[in-house]
This record gives structure tokens, C-alpha cells and sequence, in this order.
């Protein structure tokens, strides 16, 4: 082990449990990572913007990190550099059918890249010129080092510096927080850390054994455990107005009234009185958290009982105090996962997606337009070479299972499954049935949950 290594950080434990079921020997192969695009619409020099990508690198300690070990306890180094990881490519002689074409299969290339964990860098930025004035910047970045927020800290940082490098900017501010300071382990005494192991284990216990969407192989199809797709259900801006104001009229934030109606869905989709929901909290509490480049997501599960003779408003106050009380009870994922499973340690890697019945989730801040109804299939995450054994499999049909994803911004929801397990028809419908709710809270929130009609 070198000097100065150091364990993962609480944030990063849950994704390194996770790729280390499907590359245990080299994560990093998987390209599992987060990806962002922007457009500049100037003339850039290029040596310049390498420059300002070295600015960056010497900015963001996340992005000189790379792993001394690769076992189940790895062990991370912050490098004091690295060369800029800058790929440049000029497209404006092509025809624009043909850098139309180029330029899908380089994003799509980067979207997917594969890292070297041991010698980094664990991130990359495409530079691509497409008119003469026009360029398109991609970063992409393993998501052990980077959540979805860093890729908007990474672009407006990286803009900043080259703006600053030509003159046409000031230099960057200095960050008001460490990276060390922003992922330091919070300190609990012996007697609160019981209190908190108990939480969990009340909670999470028994762990689900059967899940709200059954799924099998669609007629005329190969199942593929690693296919991956989404289906868009864009939110009228009227509808999302009154649901704000109601929001507010609950003393709840709209994050929580989007879960709660997903939550409200699921319970009179299965008929199931107890379900968890998994979700992510940006863990960037601290003040200049958010202006940093990190893994700072932490995973909380929401474990909440409605019966059918409650109300929907009864459902969002369940749901809310669930909520409240997990976000308070907030432990890193080795700690959650040695609460409710004794065999733990005996079992690893086990994954947090065995802790939960469907997973909710905010999108990061993103540029895209708001989603439509079409299906959008991405390609397998796993890559040539890395073999499934049974428990791997069953594992990736796991994470294949359904789960929603509302937009930052709240102009749309999408759910992301497989499409060889899972029929589009199901898609749609527990879509329509979403809406369905978030209509009903507006119209009859006092309705029970056993009278709720669905489509």
C-alpha cells in the first residue's frame, strides 16, 4: 500500500459494492460512469483549453483520484497531478449526415469508456468541433469519483477557466470547502451509533423477497440481463404548478410529494401494505459542498406501511415521516447493510439492491429537453469479456427491475428498466397510473387508498 492511501469514502461504498459484483477483479471495466455534454459556441484554442483542463485538475482534488488496492476494502490515492485527459476532434469538413454519425459514436464511445483504476485518470473530456464556431464538450467520469451533480460543476468550472485563461473572465473563486472536509466521517459516539444500527434493523427487516413488477423474457426477444431502457412521461407545466403549491400546503418539498405519489402508486398497484423505496439524498449539506467535483450521493431507504383504508393525504404523511426519519438516521451503506444482514461480511459484495422494493430518484440538473413517450434503449453496461456467473446475473436482472426518475426541474418522469424482461405495455401504464395519482392528490387527496382507481 503507498503512503498517504486512504479508504473509501462513506459516499463511495455503495457503488463499489455494486461494481464489485460484476467485475470484482476490475471494476473499472464496466464503464460505469456519468456523462454530460454542453456547447460552446465560439472559437476555441485548443491548447488553451488544455490548460484550462489542467486548471481544473489542479482545482478538484476527486479528479487525481486513483485506487491503490482493488479488494473488497480498496484503498484510494490523491495524485498531486495528472496530464489533462483531453481528446480533440475536428468534424466540420464532414458532410453533416456523416458528422452527425461520428459524433453519436464518439459520445457514445465516452459515454461507456472503460477506466484504468489503478493509474487514472479516472475521468475524460471530448472536444469536438463541429462548425467553426461551434464545439461540443463532453466529460465523463467513473462514478466511484463523480456524482451527476459534478458533471455541471466540472463544465462550468472548466468554462470558467478557459475564459479566465483568454482573458474574457475572471479567475475562478477558491473554494470554500475541502474535498477531505466534505467526505470526512461523521463522528458518533458508541450509544448513538446503536441507536442508529437499530433504526435500520427495525426498519429494513425482513428484507423484500418478492418485488412490485413481475418480469418475463418478451415474446421474440433474447434476454439480455444488462439491456437497459427508458420511457418518458413528460408533466404538463400547469399540472406541475398546482403540485408545487400543494407541496407547499403539506410542508413537504415537491422531491417528497413526487416519492410519496410513486410510493401511493406501487401500494395500490400490488395491494402491498409495507414497501421500501431506495432513493439518493445529494449529501451535499455542508456550505461550498455544492461547488465541489465528488461522490457525495448517499442511498436512504424509505420503508413505509399503508393500508388501504388510509388517504392519500394519510400516505404522504406516512411517507414524509419515513422519510424524515431515515434521513436523520443517515448511515453510510456498510453500516446499513451490517445492521440488517448478520452474514454481510460472510456474503460481500452485496449490494444495496437488496435492500429495497423499487428505487426513486431526482435526476441531475441536465440540458436535455424534457422526456416524450418514446422508448429510449441504451446500450448493455457490460462489456466484452466479463463473464456473469448465476448469483451475477440474477443480480443485473435486479437492477433491471423498474424504477422511476422525475427531472430536476419536474417537467417530466421517466422509468428506467430492461426491455427484454419487462413489456413496454407495463411501462406505459404504470406511467398513466403515476399520473393518475398526482392528479388524484390535487382533486381528492381525502379518497382511501383501496378506492383509488387505476389505468
Amino acid at each position: 500500500m503507498s503512503p498517504g492511501a486512504s479508504r473509501l469514502a462513506r459516499s463511495q461504498e455503495t457503488l463499489w459494492e455494486f461494481v464489485s459484483c460484476f467485475a470484482p477483479s476490475d471494476p473499472g471495466v464496466l464503464g460505469y460512469n456519468v456523462f454530460e455534454t454542453t456547447t460552446w459556441d465560439d472559437s476555441v484554442d485548443v491548447n488553451v483549453f488544455r490548460r484550462a483542463v489542467g486548471d481544473v485538475i489542479a482545482r478538484h482534488d476527486a479528479l487525481r483520484i486513483v485506487f491503490d488496492t482493488l479488494d473488497i476494502e480498496p484503498r484510494l490515492r490523491i495524485l498531486d497531478g495528472i496530464d489533462p485527459p483531453v481528446q480533440y476532434a475536428d468534424l466540420t469538413a464532414e458532410p453533416a449526415s456523416r458528422q452527425e454519425l461520428l459524433r453519436g459514436s464518439i459520445l457514445g464511445v465516452e459515454r461507456g469508456r472503460a477506466f484504468d483504476l489503478r493509474n487514472g485518470p479516472l475521468w475524460s473530456v471530448v472536444l469536438l468541433r463541429t462548425a467553426p464556431r461551434r464545439y461540443v464538450v463532453a466529460v465523463t467520469l467513473f462514478h466511484l469519483i463523480a456524482d451527476g451533480w459534478s458533471t455541471g460543476v466540472l463544465l462550468r468550472d472548466l468554462r470558467a477557466a478557459y475564459l479566465a485563461r483568454t482573458g474574457e473572465g475572471p479567475a475562478p473563486r477558491p473554494l470554500r470547502l475541502s474535498y477531505a472536509a466534505a467526505t470526512a466521517d461523521p463522528q458518533l459516539d458508541p450509544a448513538a451509533r446503536r441507536r442508529r444500527d437499530d433504526f435500520w434493523r427495525r426498519t429494513l427487516t425482513p428484507l423484500p423477497d418478492a418485488w412490485p413488477f413481475e418480469g418475463a423474457p418478451q415474446q421474440g426477444q433474447t434476454p439480455d440481463v444488462t439491456a437497459e431502457a427508458t420511457l418518458g412521461l413528460p408533466i404538463e407545466p400547469g399540472l406541475i404548478g398546482r403540485l408545487h403549491a400543494f407541496a407547499r400546503a403539506q410542508r413537504i418539498t415537491p422531491f417528497l410529494l413526487y416519492l410519496a405519489a410513486y410510493r401511493i402508486l406501487l401500494g395500490a398497484r400490488t395491494g402491498r401494505p409495507r414497501l421500501v423505496l431506495g432513493t439518493a439524498t445529494a449529501g451535499r449539506d455542508e456550505p461550498g459542498a455544492e461547488d465541489l467535483v465528488g461522490q457525495f450521493t448517499h442511498n436512504v431507504y424509505v420503508a413505509s406501511t399503508i393500508g388501504p383504508d388510509a388517504t392519500l393525504l394519510d400516505g404522504i404523511g406516512t411517507v414524509r415521516t419515513a422519510m424524515y426519519e431515515a434521513v436523520r438516521h443517515t448511515a453510510s451503506f456498510t453500516e446499513i447493510a451490517r445492521a440488517v444482514n448478520p452474514d454481510f461480511d460472510a456474503l460481500r459484495p452485496w449490494p444495496f439492491l437488496l435492500l429495497y422494493h423499487s428505487w426513486f430518484q431526482s435526476a441531475a440538473p441536465t440540458t436535455d429537453p424534457p422526456p416524450d413517450r418514446r422508448e429510449h434503449r441504451s446500450r448493455a453496461r457490460r462489456p466484452a469479456g466479463v463473464v456473469l456467473d448465476d448469483r451475477a446475473t440474477q443480480l443485473w436482472a435486479r437492477r433491471g427491475e423498474p424504477g422511476l426518475v422525475v427531472r430536476h426541474d419536474r417537467r417530466g418522469a421517466s422509468m428506467n428498466y430492461n426491455p427484454t424482461i419487462y413489456p413496454r405495455a407495463t411501462m406505459l401504464e404504470t406511467l398513466e397510473g403515476y399520473t393518475t395519482v398526482l392528479n388524484a392528490l390535487l382533486t381528492d387527496p381525502d379518497q382511501r387508498l383501496g378506492d383509488l382507481k387505476l389505468p
